[in-house]
This record gives C-alpha cells, structure tokens and sequence, in this order.
C-alpha cells in the first residue's frame, strides 16, 4: 500500500462522533451489523451481534486498500465491494471471493 492509496484517518466518526476504537452509539449511519458486514442502523433486534467500533476509515475502505479495488487514489470501490465480496462473521471483515472463510474457532472450513 503506497501513501497515494491510503487515505488519512478520520478522528470522530463521521456520524455518532465517537473517537477511534470506541463503540459507534446506537442509531450511528455508520455502524455495521457485525454479523452481516451491513448497515446495523435497522438490522433486527434480535441480533446478538457485538457493536462495531470506529476504525477511523469508513467500514470497507481497508478491504478495498488491500484488494486493490479502488476508482482513485482516495476513493474505495465500495460498491463493488458489498457484490463481489463475502462478508466473514468471525473475522468482522470482507474476504474476497473464493477465499476460505473460518469456523468460529478460526480454523479453515
């Protein structure tokens, strides 16, 4: 990754405004269901998914860094992200297609 594919880290989030490595508040945009990669603004209340916490980068934006699925040199190919990928629910994080997920004890399926 080259400082030309990298964007700066944003502080607060963008919506709930809480600081790097601190849990989004409920009702944050921003947010993730970490059991399904998506939006948990909404997702079902019976969901026992942990609170995803603020990264400092927008939710997919490493994922896109690391495939190489950018439209710029600061603009992560997001939609081509949530098509194309797969979410991993024990990892909380985006696997390219045809990579071997995990159980949750981490061992390869």
């Amino acid at each position: 990754m080259t400082a030309a594919t990298t964007t700066p880290l944003e502080p607060p989030c963008p919506d709930c405004q809480v600081g790097i490595g601190k849990a989004h508040i409920e009702g944050c945009d921003v947010a993730r269901c970490l059991a399904t990669g998506l939006q948990r603004l909404g997702h079902s209340e019976s969901c026992r998914c942990p609170r995803d916490v603020w990264t400092g980068r927008w939710p997919g934006e490493s994922e896109c860094l690391e495939f190489g699925w950018m439209l710029g040199p600061d603009l992560p190919d997001l939609n081509r992200l949530l098509t194309t990928a797969a979410w991993d629910p024990v990892a909380h994080r985006w696997t390219r297609p045809g990579h071997q997920d995990t159980t949750a004890e981490g061992a390869p399926r």
